[in-house]
């Protein structure tokens, strides 16, 4: 990778999906992420993220994904290497929180 691109992280967190168990919360090593009146986690600070990946690997309900885009790419690296194309970003519903470093 080249010294001009810059990597921007991603976390969304699957509303859904989390029943607020707050493992992803307790894992995070840089307090990243916090727990809202409700219990449910959320991002406190998307530059405090170090793209660990352990709120992911830790979730019992796969309600959290990390991922790493690539400024002036239409590239983004997923954790576990994968890569896949996006042309435009996508739609973010209610039960998703999207929190991204741009």
């Amino acid at each position: 990778m080249e010294a001009s691109k810059k990597l921007i992280l991603r976390i969304d967190i699957y509303l859904a999906w989390c029943k607020a168990c707050g493992i992803c919360v307790a894992f995070c090593p840089t307090g990243a992420l916090a727990k809202d009146e409700a219990g449910n986690p959320y991002v406190k600070d998307i530059d405090k993220c170090i793209n660990c990946g352990w709120c992911e690997i830790r979730c019992p309900d796969f309600a959290i994904t990390v991922e790493t885009k690539t400024i002036g790419a239409k590239r983004i690296e997923v954790k576990g290497g994968e890569e896949e194309s996006k042309s435009k970003e996508e739609d973010v519903s209610p039960e998703r929180i999207a929190a991204s470093g741009e």
